[in-house]
C-alpha cells in the first residue's frame, strides 16, 4: 500500500514537473515567442503541410518600453511548430499592422520622437522579418497618424489599407488569424 502510495505520487510530481516547464524560445526567433513543445499531442500535425497564415495585429497594450504582445504571437506560432518538427520552410507568414500595433513598426528615430525611448519591438520585428516573415503597415493608418513610409522599420511594407492587405493575402491562400 505503501509502495503503491509512494509511486502515485511520484508519478503525479513527475507529471506535473513535465507541464510546469517555462516555454521558451526558439529555434525560429530567438528574440521573443516563447512556446512549448507537446509531444503528447493528440493530433498528429500533417507531414508536409505549407503553413500560410496572415495575422491581423491592432492592439499595443502596455507601456511604451513593452514588447507588443501581438508580435510575440507571431513568433510563438513559428516556435511552437519549430518545437514539434515543421521546417521554416513550410511557414509563409504574414503581418497586417494597422491601429495601436503600427506603433511597433515604427523605427528608432520616429518611435523616439514619439514616446522618448528607443523602440523595444525592434529585435523581435527583425528576428521575425529574418525568419521570412513579411510586414504590411495599413496605408491610411500612416495618413490619419501623420506618419510616412519612412517612419517604418525597414523590414515593413505599406499598403493602401489593412483591409486590402487582408483580402488579398486571403485571395493568394492565407489563412487568417485576427
Amino acid at each position: 500500500m505503501i509502495l503503491r502510495f509512494t509511486f502515485a505520487a511520484l508519478a503525479t510530481l513527475l507529471s506535473l514537473t513535465a507541464y510546469s516547464a517555462e516555454p521558451t524560445t526558439g529555434p525560429y526567433v530567438d528574440a521573443g515567442g516563447p512556446a512549448f513543445k507537446v509531444e503528447d499531442r493528440d493530433v498528429p500535425l500533417r507531414e508536409g503541410h505549407k503553413y500560410r497564415v496572415v495575422f491581423e495585429a491592432t492592439e499595443y497594450p502596455g507601456q511604451p518600453t513593452d514588447i507588443n504582445r501581438e508580435l510575440t504571437v507571431v513568433g510563438r506560432f513559428l516556435n511552437m511548430h519549430g518545437k514539434n518538427g515543421v521546417p521554416l520552410e513550410d511557414m509563409d507568414i504574414a503581418v497586417v499592422v494597422h491601429g495601436q500595433t503600427l506603433m511597433a513598426t515604427l523605427n528608432d528615430e520616429a518611435y523616439e520622437k514619439i514616446n522618448g525611448v528607443k523602440n523595444p519591438n525592434l529585435e523581435l520585428l527583425m528576428s521575425l522579418a529574418d525568419a521570412g516573415v513579411k510586414f504590411y503597415a495599413c496605408g491610411q493608418s500612416l495618413g490619419f497618424r501623420g506618419w510616412s513610409k519612412n517612419d517604418l522599420a525597414e523590414p515593413v511594407k505599406v499598403g493602401l489599407s489593412a483591409m486590402t492587405m487582408l483580402v488579398t493575402l486571403q485571395s493568394d491562400g492565407y489563412a487568417f488569424l485576427p
